[in-house]
């Protein structure tokens, strides 16, 4: 910044610029609650889809390991019942 270039000053009433203050203070606020809400929608919506995730990995692997458990009981009641 040059030597020559002045920065802006404002003169104003002590109780204007609390006023100011609480102001922005408020309305900070509402922008930190709005964005938490917001992120707070976007865990929703990836947690969502992480269960679907997994409920049609565990899906694919039961229907793989069930047909497979089925024939095993199958065979292992054969066998007792061959036995008796």
């Amino acid at each position: 910044m040059a030597d020559d270039e002045k920065l802006p000053q404002v003169i104003m009433d002590p109780a204007d610029y609390e006023a100011l203050k609480k102001r922005l203070d408020e309305l900070e606020r509402k922008v930190e609650n709005t964005n938490a809400e917001l992120f707070q929608m976007a865990g929703k919506k990836v947690g969502r889809d992480v269960g679907i995730l997994y409920g049609l990995v565990i899906g694919i692997i039961l229907s793989y390991i069930l047909p497979a458990l089925v024939k095993i009981i199958q065979i292992l009641t054969l066998k007792i019942t061959i036995q008796h």
